[in-house]
Formats: structure tokens, C-alpha cells, sequence
């Protein structure tokens, strides 16, 4: 059988409440109405469960199973307003695509939820490229939750975020530096099209992340430059921040980098395709989710 060598990523999910004008700071508690908000939402219609998002994508919850503080499933997306012409790989002959301009290739991305001893909620993620990101599922489930509680009366100023679950700590190794001398943030394409510039928004061939480079000044220093960058990126779904790497020079004098996209804690799974299809077997690939998260 085929496989397909895929990464899953850990996050904890967490309710941001926004504070009142008697306290200080936003109060923080870990989002344990996940597992009621997504049964709720899988027994909408589909319909009524699905999202839009950036790029004429949308997606849906098309699978949960839920236990004692665990869940599974799997969201389904696609890509509609791209048609173009199919071509085969042995004769190289083209035709014209079958499908409507509505329907798009369904691509799965599978994840996990459990609630551990602490009270964590802890998402483990399958990274599809082609699927929904940590920042879709946050949104999804953020949107249709607080439409939800808004229904019941129950309070909506909240805020969902993510941390990364980190196998090293981004800031640790950061403070290592003896000098930061070069940071590498890379942005969501979609900020080229907001009001700030105002670029065309027919940017669909443009990479999904664009690179802006900030370099210190001779003999400065950007550690407090990467520290304020690095806390926007952290949880946030909103600022448009993939990822980021910051260069300088180690406490030996030796030249070094800390890179966001390594930090996080990863596992890897070997996924069983379908033969006819080339997808993912789900069944499967929960089943490896199970385990994962049962060892972790």
C-alpha cells in the first residue's frame, strides 16, 4: 500500500476573555467548551457548518467522533473558481476539466483534541498544505461558537487563540544570541491586498507567504525587535505572521539562527493512501492520532 510521510502539530487551545474596565489584563482559561461547541456544530447541515475562506477556498466539519475529553475527525476544503485543463501523465494529451467552477478537489485535514490531567486542551493537527492551517480552524471554530453562544445568551466577548506547543523555546534560544542581527518575518499574501497597500487582490500566484527582511544597523541589536515580533505571532490569528527567523551571532562568536517553524513540537505518521483516489485513508490515520496522543 502507498503511503505518505505526513507531520502533525501540537497546540493548546485557549479562551481569551476581554477584560472589563475594572481589570487590568484579559483573563485566560483554557478552551475546554471545544468538545460541547464542535458536537454542537457537527449537528448543524452542512450548509449551515460551512466556512469561507481566503482565495476561494471554504471548508467544513464533515467528521467527529467524541469521548470522555477527546474528540476526532477530520475537516473537508476545496478550492472553487479553478478549472483548468486536465493533462495525462503517459500521453501528455489534454482536455477540458468535467467539474463546475463551483466544485473544487475535497482535501481532508485530520485532527485530535484531548483534555489532559491539568485541564489543557491540546490539539494535535495534521499539516496539509493544500488543507486548513491552525489559523482556518481557529477561525471556524471561534465563528460558529460564538454564533452559538450568542443564540443560548450566553457572553461572546472572547477570543480564541493557540499556542504553539514548543519542543525548544523560541525566546530561550533567542536571549543565546550574543547580537540578532537580521529577522526574517514572513506574511500572509493577503496583507498585500489590505488597506495599508492596497495591492491588486487577483494575487492567487503569488507564494502564500511573503518575506520582509529588517536588518539591524551596524553594531545594534534586534533581540527586543524579535521578542516584540515573536509575541504578535505567538496565538495570534489575526496579524497575518507565518513564521519567523532571526540571524545573529552565538555567545561562542559563531554564526546561528532560531526559526519559529522549528520550535514547535512535531510528530510524523507514515498515512495509507487509497489506491484509486490517492487520498488519505481516514480510519487510518485517526487511528495514528489515537496513539500519538495517548504516548504524549
Amino acid at each position: 500500500m502507498n503511503t505518505k510521510e505526513t507531520k502533525i502539530n501540537y497546540f493548546s487551545l485557549i479562551k481569551r476573555l476581554y477584560k472589563s474596565s475594572k481589570q487590568e489584563e484579559n483573563e485566560e482559561m483554557y478552551f475546554q467548551e471545544v468538545f460541547e461547541n464542535l458536537r454542537k456544530i457537527k449537528s448543524l447541515s452542512k450548509f449551515n457548518r460551512t466556512y469561507d475562506l481566503k482565495g476561494n477556498k471554504f471548508c467544513l466539519l464533515d467528521n467527529l467522533t467524541l469521548n470522555d475529553k477527546t474528540c476526532y475527525g477530520y475537516f473537508k476544503s476545496a478550492r472553487n473558481e479553478f478549472r483548468p485543463k486536465l493533462i495525462d501523465r503517459k500521453t501528455l494529451v489534454e482536455r477540458n476539466n468535467p467539474k463546475f467552477k463551483s466544485e473544487g478537489d475535497i482535501e481532508k485535514t485530520h485532527f485530535l483534541i484531548k483534555q489532559d490531567s491539568t485541564g489543557e486542551v491540546i490539539l494535535f493537527l495534521e499539516h496539509n498544505h493544500f488543507g486548513i492551517t491552525i489559523n482556518n480552524f481557529i477561525n471556524y471554530v471561534q465563528t460558529f461558537s460564538k454564533s452559538l453562544d450568542a443564540k443560548n445568551n450566553v457572553p461572546t466577548r472572547y477570543k480564541i487563540v493557540f499556542a504553539i506547543i514548543a519542543k525548544h523555546n523560541f525566546l530561550t534560544e533567542l536571549e543565546h544570541m550574543q547580537r540578532a542581527k537580521l529577522a526574517e518575518v514572513y506574511i500572509d499574501k493577503q496583507l498585500l491586498g489590505n488597506d495599508a497597500l492596497n495591492f491588486s487582490e487577483k494575487i492567487v500566484q503569488i507564494k502564500q507567504d511573503v518575506k520582509l527582511t529588517v536588518k539591524a544597523d551596524l553594531k545594534s541589536d534586534l533581540t527586543k525587535f524579535g521578542v516584540d515580533i515573536f509575541n504578535k505571532f505567538n496565538g495570534k490569528t489575526d496579524v497575518g505572521i507565518n513564521r519567523i527567523r532571526i540571524y545573529g551571532v552565538d555567545e561562542n562568536g559563531n554564526s546561528s539562527f532560531v526559526d519559529t517553524s522549528f520550535m514547535g513540537k512535531v510528530d510524523f505518521v507514515n498515512a495509507n493512501l487509497n489506491e484509486d483516489t490517492g487520498e488519505t485513508i481516514s480510519g487510518d490515520f485517526l487511528n495514528d492520532l489515537v496513539n500519538i496522543s495517548e504516548n504524549f
